[in-house]
C-alpha cells in the first residue's frame, strides 16, 4: 500500500508544489490523497484556508503527512500549529526536516521556493519522509517532550470530535 500525503500551495509555490507532485507520486511511490490547488490562481491568499484544510485531514487520519509549499513556509506552519495534535515546521534543510520528524514527530513541513531550489528541496523532502519516528527507538526526552506537548494542547485548544488517531503523541496499539 502507497504512502498517503497532503500537498498544498499557495499562487506563489505553485510551479514547485506541480514539481514535487511528480517527485513524490513518481520517484517517492507515494500517493497524494489531498492537492487543492489545481491552477495556480486556486492558492492566492489561501495559506490560512489550505492550513485549516490539510490539519483537518491529518486529523482525520485520510494521510498523516503533509507538504506545503509557499515563499518561506512560515505563515502555513504558524496556522497549521493552532489545531490540536498538530506539528508543522517550516524548514529549509536536510537536518532541520529529518529532525522535525525523528524528535518531534512532526506531520507538516513547510518549504519555501524562494529560500530553496526544487533539487534540494528533494533532498529536504527525502530527510522529512525517509525514517518516521519509531517509538520504540525514539529517546527518552523527544517521547517525553510528546506527551507534554499533547497535555499543551489539551490545555490551550480545542481537541474535535472527528480526530480519528493519536495524532503522533503516543505509538499506535
Amino acid at each position: 500500500m502507497k504512502q498517503k500525503i497532503a500537498l498544498a500551495c499557495d499562487d506563489i509555490g505553485f510551479e514547485t508544489k506541480e514539481l514535487i507532485l511528480d517527485y513524490l507520486e513518481n520517484e517517492k511511490d507515494m500517493e497524494v490523497v489531498f492537492n487543492p490547488v489545481i491552477k495556480e490562481e486556486d492558492g492566492k491568499n489561501t495559506f490560512a484556508k489550505l492550513a485549516d484544510e490539510m490539519s483537518e485531514i491529518i486529523q482525520k487520519d485520510i494521510c498523516r503527512l503533509g507538504i506545503y509549499v509557499c515563499g518561506t513556509g512560515i505563515g502555513f506552519t504558524c496556522q497549521a500549529n493552532k489545531h490540536w495534535g498538530v506539528r508543522a515546521v517550516a524548514v529549509t534543510d536536510p537536518y532541520s526536516a529529518k529532525r522535525a520528524r525523528l524528535s518531534n514527530n512532526a506531520q507538516i513541513i513547510g518549504l519555501g521556493c524562494r529560500v530553496n531550489s526544487f533539487e534540494y528541496m528533494k533532498i529536504v523532502i527525502d530527510n522529512f519522509l525517509d525514517k518516521e519516528f519509531d517509538f520504540s527507538k525514539a529517546k527518552k526526552n523527544s517521547k517525553k517532550n510528546l506527551l507534554e506537548a499533547e497535555k499543551n494542547d489539551n490545555d490551550l485548544l480545542q481537541k474535535p470530535d472527528y480526530i480519528k488517531w493519536n495524532m503522533g503523541f503516543r505509538a499506535d496499539n
